[in-house]
């Protein structure tokens, strides 16, 4: 039979009351008393209910994560499960549990941002994308409830937020991979109204005119695989090109199964993320590794630090470099 927070008083031979400030190591209570109740505590196993001291001190220990569309391909990309695994980790490093709702499309993840909110379940809650006029951020702004984004918001006043410089990643990566001769370059990429979109962009337009390069963009509905092939199919029906930046590791891999079905090898291809790739194709793709797991780490240590009133800054920009 489970114990309960009466038993652990009787035994101690303290009120129920002081039990609770024990288990909040209240610091007006002795360490002499402490010392006794946690003794207790521990001979008997007490594990007190998360719930009810969460109900009593207004927090629950607990911090949301809406996960977005992209993650019905959760399993066949690594940046989300890289991510749940940073956010995890430092989640059990802070003493906080995780609570994931995958979400289908932007109305369910408004939805569900909404619900977890309203429910008292959670402290806070990390948006794993941002997107153009988001509802999301709009309603916790509103209700001054406390979050942070995994990504560049549209707007950052009042808003914690963790991404990498996208912009600048890109710019860099066109420069890298066209050789001194080439003069025409391909961006591919994924809806384009999230930010992560717009800012590689951004850097690929940036980079290209630097160069004087000739450049096209192909943005499709979302960053399956599926729609890697759907563009590459696309581009070669319309194009000749050698060089292409492609903004995620599942449209490179869709874009890859295109290239083989049709015999295409003589390509110079950088992407973004820890794609697994075949060995053929080894020399002739860059992959930027842009750190996942350090993403979401950094995620919850900025949340966290803002529900426990220690925040010092609003964002952080994790590195990457170029090999």
């Amino acid at each position: 039979m489970k114990v309960t927070i009466k038993e652990i008083a009787e035994d101690a031979g303290v009120s129920v009351s002081t039990v609770s400030r024990v288990i909040s190591n209240n610091p007006k209570i002795s360490e002499a008393t402490k010392l006794r109740v946690r003794e207790v505590i521990e001979r008997l196993n007490y594990k007190p209910n998360i719930m009810a001291r969460g109900l009593v001190k207004r927090k629950t220990g607990i911090l949301g994560v809406i996960m977005p569309k992209e993650t019905t391909t959760l399993f066949t990309s690594p940046f989300f499960i890289e991510v749940m695994q940073g956010i995890s980790l430092k989640g059990k490093e802070r003493d906080y549990y995780i609570m994931y709702d995958f979400c289908k499309n932007e109305k369910e993840e408004y939805e569900g941002t909404k619900k977890l909110a309203e429910s008292g379940l959670v402290d806070g809650i990390c948006l794993m994308s941002t997107r153009k006029n988001d509802k999301s951020i709009q309603y916790l702004k509103e209700t001054n409830f406390p979050f942070v984004i995994i990504g560049e918001p549209e707007e950052k006043d009042g808003v914690l937020w963790v991404d990498n410089n996208n912009l600048k990643a890109t710019y860099d990566m066109v420069k890298k991979i066209i050789h001194e001769n080439s003069k025409k370059i391909v961006f591919v990429g994924g809806d384009k109204n999230l930010t992560v979109t717009i800012n590689r962009v951004a850097g690929f337009e940036k980079a290209c005119k630097e160069l004087k390069l000739d450049y096209s963009i192909y943005l499709g509905k979302d960053f399956s695989r599926g729609e890697g092939y759907r563009l590459a199919e696309k581009i070669f029906s319309e194009q000749k090109c050698e060089n292409f930046i492609i903004s995620d590791d599942n449209l490179l891999k869709g874009f890859l199964e295109y290239l083989e079905k049709s015999n295409i090898e003589n390509v110079n291809i950088g992407s973004f993320n820890k794609a697994n790739i075949k060995k053929v194709w080894k020399n002739k793709i860059f992959l930027l590794d842009i750190k996942p797991e350090k993403l979401g780490m950094e995620a919850v240590d900025l949340l966290a630090n803002c529900i426990q009133d220690k925040l010092e800054s609003c964002n952080k920009i994790v590195d990457i470099e170029l090999n």
